[in-house]
């Protein structure tokens, strides 16, 4: 099952942030964002710090963003047994601002902008329809999290999915919390990303 590796991969490596950067004259660094799965059943998979570079007025900028990767195994009925299909991502940026121009263009963007960003780079996402909004508390404030609808191609089968996700500033970095769980799993599923995006901690 590739959903979840690919998901990841596209929210960070290809750029939802749009960022670029690697060794430079001047360096940028996020910090990891965390949760604690509690009883959600998902797992901490890894973390990592995709690096890119920019040029700005003559000087070279290294970037460093962060991501944190949790992954659930669940029983799917078109499958006829278990998937790792459950995804959630801590997504992390540096706010940076160089010779008076931002290099995070994320810091500012809707959660919309975001998701086709990340559609554009996902090819195996398709029909992303926005269902609605909520506020779920987060580091210490209210977020505004937009839930999406989706396709996904997972081994030759279109999986309806509904994604969660969040953009805010805390302490210096973008932040962005995403879920993605199957749509026959919400009643489980949705509560259970909601409480990881709940439980994040930032710097971890």
């Amino acid at each position: 099952m590739k959903l979840t590796r690919r998901a990841v991969g596209a929210l960070t490596v290809a750029g939802v942030a749009g960022l670029a950067g690697c060794s430079g004259t001047t360096s940028f660094s996020a910090e990891f964002a965390e949760t604690d799965p509690g009883d959600t059943g998902y797992e901490q998979t890894g973390q990592r710090e995709p690096t890119m570079t920019r040029t700005v007025a003559g000087q070279e900028v290294n970037i460093t963003n962060t991501v944190t990767e949790y992954r659930k195994e669940m029983e799917l009925s078109f499958f006829g047994g278990s998937s790792d299909i459950g995804v959630f991502a801590a997504f992390t940026s540096p706010q940076v601002e160089v010779a008076g121009q931002s290099l995070n263009p994320i810091s500012n963007i809707s959660n919309r902008e975001l998701i086709e960003r990340f559609q554009q780079r996902f090819d195996s996402m398709s029909n992303v329809e926005r269902e609605s909004e909520e506020e779920v508390e987060s580091l210490g404030s209210a977020r505004t999290v937009t839930k999406f609808s989706a396709i996904v191609s997972v081994e030759g089968n279109e999986v309806p999915v509904f994604v969660l996700l969040a953009n805010f500033n805390h302490e210096g970095d973008a932040v962005v919390p995403m879920g993605i769980f199957p749509q026959e799993r919400e009643d489980e599923e949705g509560p259970n990303v909601r409480q990881l995006m709940a439980n994040l901690t930032h710097p971890a």
